[in-house]
């Protein structure tokens, strides 16, 4: 509960800096930090060649996780805002989330255009694929219409019609476009699989109930296997708190079932009058057959 208070007041907090950056509400300071913030942004960085800022992003990613995705990316915060609409009070059950396979040809794809537009200069792909380009614009359109009227209308054409698919993606599935479109989140994904700390799901407590599968924004919960896609968890720590039996936590580890059932043992009578036909004593649950007489 308390790490998901912990990204709830860092992403409010920058939201409401950038978002008021761009209404022109605040003082210097405000302005300043706002500044720095979008300096930040993952693709920002790697576009103006701030390696350093690059750096650090990835270090903390394969460190926590994508924490970059679930508190600083203003996009993210606004996805998060519209998937919350539909599964307030009474509709929430109706809103639930469930498990999806990854699109991994589709996502790889998606950043495969992102470097090949951003190494031909086509600055109306990288504007769209962009998170925080997209973001911008809409800014642009509340805060400043009059600028929309400079612009041409085929780059807001094809921004609106990308920033409607994202709101209702988000309104109906959560975080598709971060973990199917977004090329920071599919680079971002390649490093927090192997995340020191991630979310883990212990087998030996959980009790398949399903809540935390339901609350997953990214769809990354599969409770079959009991493994959470840590390329696409994007560590908004909604499932924490739900859970009955506190089985899925945020953690270094990497649970093991401390006495797996159904496993096949070696036959320690291999060999012997006792074991010539194969049999496995059943003193334990095994996967073998039964022994036949």
């Amino acid at each position: 509960m308390r790490l998901r208070l912990i990204r709830i007041i860092v992403s409010v907090i920058a939201f409401g800096v950038l978002t008021g950056s761009l209404a022109s509400v605040g003082g210097v300071l405000w302005g300043r930090f706002a500044r720095w913030l979008a300096g930040v942004q993952f693709l920002n960085a790697a576009l103006a060649f701030s390696l350093s800022t690059v750096l650090v992003w990835l270090i903390l990613t394969l460190i926590f996780g994508r924490i970059y995705c679930s508190s600083v990316c203003p996009l993210g915060t606004i996805q998060d805002i519209v998937a919350r609409l539909p599964r307030l009070g009474a509709r929430a059950a109706a809103g639930a989330y469930f498990y999806s396979p990854p699109l991994n040809r589709w996502r790889l794809a998606m950043l495969i255009v992102t470097l090949a537009a951003i190494m031909l200069t086509i600055s109306s792909v990288i504007t769209v694929l962009n998170p925080y380009g997209l973001y911008e614009q809409l800014g642009t359109w509340l805060f400043h219409p009059a600028k929309i009227a400079a612009a041409s209308v085929t780059g807001i054409c094809v921004a609106g019609i990308v920033m409607g698919a994202v709101l209702v993606l988000a309104f109906r599935n959560g975080r598709t476009y971060c973990n199917s479109i977004c090329p920071v989140g599919t680079t971002l994904g390649f490093i927090s699989k192997y995340s020191l700390f991630h979310i883990d799901i212990n087998t030996d407590l959980c009790i398949h109930c399903g809540k935390c599968e339901e609350v997953c924004k990214a769809s990354c919960i599969n409770l079959t296997d009991c493994v959470v896609d840590g390329s696409r968890c994007v560590n908004c720590f909604d499932c924490l708190p739900v859970c009955p039996n506190k089985a899925i936590s945020y953690t270094h580890r990497r649970h093991q079932l401390a006495d797996p059932l159904m496993r096949r043992i070696k036959n320690p009578l291999a060999g012997t009058a006792a074991g010539m036909n194969g049999c496995t004593p059943t003193s334990e649950p095994v996967n073998n057959p039964p022994c036949s007489k």
